[in-house]
């Protein structure tokens, strides 16, 4: 064996061993309960999958849970505090995903004062997650309703000819569809510059539009960075 071969096989094997130590350092476990069954389920499932392949799993324990669960704000919360302790593994961080939509606002405000009272993350939309799936392709600040979030992403979808040109709930592609078409990096900065338009003192009731989605984005994104 030449001293190359020597020199090759020295450093192929300290990169399997470095592989292997990285893939044993995992992240701390998230847990992310939705208002939603299958729309936003289905969108952070391409991080799980993602997130799966790079660190694995240990004794069948999953490093992000995801429920959808149908229920709407304090509901919600409280259904994520059931599953945070019933759960053999804890987790790091709870994730409360909901809508604003036509809940009074202080049914809104109150679930998000528990989620921040219980050490949880409220990932909130006001009006709708649709905000953040069209800030993909534009910036708004009109205080709309759900229906007109439809109606701009029927738009979109129809001018760029995607799946059949209309917008609908629950597309299993979701996420695909949104980066390919859009872009998840002016979204966050589309979401960011929302913010910058309310001060502290305005209760995320009258925060219209707004959305909290970019946070939970960053975070996941941040465990699949190197």
């Amino acid at each position: 064996m030449t001293m190359s071969d020597q020199l090759f096989k020295k450093r192929t094997k300290k990169e399997k061993i470095e592989t292997s130590v990285k893939r044993l350092v995992k992240p701390y476990r998230h847990l992310i309960v939705c208002e939603g069954e299958k729309t936003e389920p289905l969108y952070f499932e391409h991080y799980k999958k993602l997130i799966d392949g790079k660190y694995g799993k240990t004794g069948g324990i999953d490093i992000i849970e995801i429920l959808g669960e149908g229920k709407n704000t304090v509901s919600l919360v409280e259904c994520a505090e059931k599953r945070a302790k019933e759960a053999r593994v804890g987790f790091g961080t709870v994730w409360c995903v909901f809508d604003k939509d036509s809940f009074e606002d202080e049914q809104f405000n109150k679930a998000i004062t528990l989620c921040k009272n219980k050490g949880y993350k409220a990932v909130w939309s006001n009006e709708c997650i649709e905000l953040w799936f069209l800030l993909h392709f534009n910036y708004l600040t009109a205080a709309i309703d759900r229906k007109s979030y439809m109606e701009k992403l029927n738009e979109i979808f129809s001018k760029k000819k995607i799946v059949g040109g209309r917008y609908k709930k629950n597309l299993e592609d979701i996420h695909s569809i949104l980066t390919t078409h859009g872009s998840e990096g002016q979204a966050i900065k589309h979401a960011r510059k929302l913010g910058n338009l309310f001060d502290d003192k305005t209760t995320p009731s009258k925060q219209k539009p707004m959305t909290k989605v970019y946070e939970l984005v960053e975070e996941l994104n941040s465990m699949l960075s190197d």
